[in-house]
């Protein structure tokens, strides 16, 4: 494929990102087509960000600086920034799923941690048996999925009201 049919294919599905050069660029290209700035995806939330800092654009997690390519020998980041990365866009009262056959779940808490025992953090959950268990899985961009993210009322919504709005 070339720049332009992954640049159109990108635009129908509403993926395209856009640099701070003007130029847009697919969501896969990991740097920008005109200008070559870098690129990154939040681990949270999948948004492509452009800009060399530490906030995505879309859900204001914090991503550590290193993580977007300045330290050549790998970059540590701090408990609450590893947490936000492992939680993901999970909340008390959404429903996701892990991208496996029935494997959906609704998140009854989210101990954030940190606990001297290991797990040092850890989600409580239930899915659609009734069956309630805790694990520290964290979430994966590519293969986990929402379902329904919480209202300020701790009311679900399904994913499609949240694209609407």
């Amino acid at each position: 494929m070339t720049y332009e049919t992954d640049l159109a294919a990108a635009k129908r599905a509403g993926r395209a990102w856009g640099c701070p050069c003007g130029a847009d660029n697919p969501a896969h290209y990991a740097a920008c087509h005109d200008c070559q700035r870098p690129s990154w995806s939040c681990a949270s939330c999948g948004t492509v960000n452009s800009e060399v800092r530490s906030q995505c654009d879309e859900c204001g997690n914090d991503i550590p600086h290193e993580a977007l390519g300045d330290c050549a020998e790998g970059f540590e980041m701090t408990y609450e920034e590893f947490i936000a990365l492992q939680v993901g866009p999970r909340r008390v009262g959404g429903r996701y799923d892990h991208g496996y056959p029935a494997s959906a779940y609704e998140v009854l808490a989210v101990e954030r941690g940190p606990r001297a025992q290991w797990p040092t953090w850890q989600i409580t959950v239930r899915d659609d048996r009734g069956q309630v268990r805790e694990h520290c899985s964290g979430w994966n961009a590519g293969r986990d999925r929402v379902i329904a993210q919480p209202l300020s009322d701790g009311q679900p919504r399904n994913a499609a009201e949240e694209a609407a709005q």
